[in-house]
Parts: structure tokens; C-alpha cells; sequence
């Protein structure tokens, strides 16, 4: 459950205590409806223009976010796509 207004995350009724990388990244995957989003559209939205395009700072914040949310996993890792909730 995402609360844009509150910029909140939760789990199961348990508020998820999400950076604000993580909470874009989330927000972002949600906004897709199942489709897949490549690393770099992460990237080009929520960092700056001076990021890195060989950074893994988006791996790093889907790590991140995964481990917070918890299982079942809900972010899945599309081989050579990108990531998306199921």
C-alpha cells in the first residue's frame, strides 16, 4: 500500500520505513501495472542528471527496498528487462 499523499509505504497493515529513492522506486513500479521498467527509466526519473548510467544505485535501492517489504517477495527481477510487480 502506497500513501502518495503522506509519501508512506506499508505491508500487511505494517508501515515500511522506505527512503526516498525507495518510495519513488516503489511508486514508480506500482504506477506500471504489471509492466516491466527498465533500470534506466528508474534511473532517469528519480536520480539526477548527473547519475551514472553504469551506476548500480538502482540495483542497490531494489536490494534495499526487497528486504524492507519482506517475503514474499514482491519485486521481481526481469532477466535483461527491468523490474516489475507481478
Amino acid at each position: 500500500m502506497l500513501d502518495r499523499a503522506r509519501r508512506r509505504a506499508s505491508r500487511a497493515g505494517r508501515l515500511v520505513p522506505v527512503t526516498r529513492k525507495e518510495l519513488g522506486v516503489l511508486e514508480a513500479l506500482m504506477v506500471s501495472d504489471g509492466a516491466v521498467v527498465k533500470a534506466e527509466q528508474l534511473l532517469e526519473q528519480l536520480w539526477d542528471e548527473f547519475a551514472d548510467p553504469f551506476t548500480n544505485a538502482v540495483a542497490v535501492t531494489i536490494m534495499r527496498l526487497r528486504r524492507k517489504l519482506g517475503d514474499p517477495p514482491l519485486i521481481e527481477t526481469v532477466i535483461g528487462g527491468g523490474y516489475r510487480l507481478p
